[in-house]
């Protein structure tokens, strides 16, 4: 029985052949991709497959290497998973991501901020300092990097104080590690200490001054 009689014809051959026919294309498409994985010339770059929140650890199993065409790799992204291992995410990250520098606390962090390496537009060095809020219900209205100004309250007259501005929110969130008190924000070097000495002495408190605070 020739090919075309047994497709014409209903009954268990047609099936058969149907089948294996079938099964012959699904494995020529499989050969044909995995050649192309042979021949591809997309890089490795790490890629996180694990949801990750705010202030968490980066472990082996949140990240793996995967081929990601060329044009979609930012300049900064982390090519060994092994950089990204053991690093604390500054905001959620979600699976699928490509794992980038500035998704870590760190200097590659504020250089996003600020555009200007680690220090800001007046050339000052950039500091972080963790922020102890008199009132910690607001944190969850704060965003991986809104700019704020810190405040408290002046010891004569009762007004309020600001103590510094233009500082920026480098982590929010609660974490295993971390108290929900506090939060990290990024601030030039001679008024992180300004607020660093303020919080053993005083309660404070962050306004938002940036594009949010309208």
């Amino acid at each position: 029985m020739d090919v075309k009689t047994t497709l014409t014809t209903p009954g268990w051959h047609r099936t058969l052949l149907i089948r294996r026919s079938l099964a012959a294309f699904l494995l020529l498409i499989a050969a044909i991709l995995f050649i192309r994985s042979l021949i591809s010339t997309d890089p490795q770059v790490a890629v996180f497959v694990s949801d990750i929140p705010a202030g968490a650890a980066i472990t082996a199993s949140d990240v793996n290497l995967q081929n990601i065409p060329s044009a979609l790799v930012p300049h900064t992204a982390v090519l060994d998973t092994s950089d990204a291992v053991g690093r604390i995410a500054a905001s959620a990250i979600t699976a699928g991501e490509i794992v980038t520098s500035p998704r870590f606390v760190g200097n590659e962090l504020i250089a996003s901020f600020v555009g200007n390496g680690t220090e800001d537009f007046s050339g000052e060095q950039l500091h972080m300092v963790p922020l102890k809020l008199a009132d910690p219900s607001v944190i969850p209205l704060l965003h991986h990097g809104d700019t704020i100004s810190v405040i408290s309250h002046d010891p004569g007259s009762g007004l309020p104080h600001t103590i510094a501005a233009g500082g920026k929110v480098v982590l929010v969130g609660e974490s295993g590690t971390s108290d929900p008190s506090t939060v990290l924000i990024a601030l030039p070097e001679s008024s992180s200490g300004l607020v660093a000495a303020a919080s053993l002495s005083a309660p404070l408190a962050v306004v938002l001054t940036g594009d949010r605070s309208g």
